[in-house]
């Protein structure tokens, strides 16, 4: 006589069923982590491919750009006068040259940006955002009246809901200043394409040891620089790496305090920020040691504003000059970070 399988049984199914779903999903989301993570090193790689093509085209890696009252102007092309940041410089060299050009020919100075900024402002090409932390999207400027980014170009940006953003930041090195209006000391920038041409400018030197302003990285305030300028060696240089960021900014950077928001306030495109450069720690540094170290993302440590970091568990990813990507952990010597960061201090270990 033929029998079916009674409750019992079917509970005794279920129950085994459910102990190997929770046994394998560790597993399931580790691997997801994996993918994850290796994704964001092939971003890296990519940044990295595209800056040493701009490097075999001009002799130097992109620039860091002016200032944040700048933003990338499609009529001034390359290296000094691109008043725009490293990651518009990278474009044409990534598959975006395209969006390179948009906007160009348009006026920078309307109040209103002409369809081709507004599209280069929105577009959120996919790489430079780490799948780990957030999609490829536009993300909120910093929109409150008391700490809206001021611009001096392409004013109609601050309009927009939101705009492209970077989880990579380029290397400024050791750099007691790593943004061109920083804490304790401006940069010079002038206060409109006009005055550049009417008066004599008055750029701020960096390549002074004694200055405050020294630049110590490979992508920095006006930057040109090139392999002959990296002392150290491409293969032992930071160029870009993973961006420490607090978990609460991630979709809006509005819903954290404001001293807390300068590190991801304004748009991939903007000139020399903490947006889009980090530092490692110095003698003389205006924070303590902990928050120039890379961390995994938090909002308890230190603003997010100086430190390279990242979303994944144990360490962040890390381009060279070279164009190699390694993974970095966070727990590695201050020391050995500072020489990595730095450019010609002599440290070919």
């Amino acid at each position: 006589m033929r029998r079916g399988i009674t409750i019992v049984e079917t509970l005794i199914v279920v129950f085994i069923i459910a102990i190997l779903v929770q046994l394998l999903l560790p597993a399931i989301q580790s691997a997801r982590a994996a993918a994850r993570k290796t994704q964001c090193q092939n971003n890296l790689h990519q940044l990295a491919v595209g800056a040493q093509l701009h490097l075999n085209a001009y002799g130097f890696l992109p620039t860091g750009g002016w200032s944040g009252a700048y933003t990338a102007d499609p009529n001034r092309g390359y290296g000094r006068e691109q008043p725009g940041g490293w990651a518009y410089s990278l474009l044409a060299y990534i598959g975006e040259s395209a969006l390179r050009e948009a906007g160009k020919g348009e006026s920078m100075t309307d109040e209103t940006l002409g369809p081709g900024l507004k599209l280069l402002h929105e577009s959120a090409p996919q790489v430079f955002y780490c799948p780990d932390r957030r999609p490829a999207r536009p993300y909120p400027l910093e929109n409150r009246d008391e700490a809206k980014w001021n611009m001096i170009v392409a004013k109609g940006v601050q309009d927009l809901p939101a705009v492209t953003k970077s989880d990579y930041a380029a290397n400024a090195g050791d750099a007691l200043h790593h943004a061109a209006a920083s804490f304790g000391g401006t940069m010079w920038w002038p206060e409109s394409y006009e005055a550049l041409e009417a008066d004599t400018p008055e750029w701020t030197d960096t390549n002074d040891p004694e200055s405050e302003f020294y630049q110590t990285g490979v992508i920095y305030y006006r930057s040109e620089v090139g392999p002959e300028k990296i002392v150290d060696g491409m293969a032992k240089t930071y160029l870009f790496g993973e961006k420490y960021m607090d978990p609460m900014s991630y979709e809006d950077i509005n819903d954290i305090p404001e001293f807390a928001r300068k590190g991801d306030n304004q748009s991939a495109w903007a000139g020399f920020e903490w947006d889009n450069q980090r530092v490692a720690w110095r003698e003389g540094a205006t924070k303590k040691e902990s928050c120039y170290q890379p961390q995994r993302d938090a909002g308890t440590v230190c603003p997010a504003v100086w430190a390279f970091g990242s979303a994944h568990a144990t360490s962040l990813n890390m381009a060279f000059c070279d164009g190699s990507v390694r993974e970095i952990s966070y727990d590695i010597d201050r020391n050995v970070h500072r020489h990595a960061a730095n450019r010609l201090d002599g440290d070919r270990n």
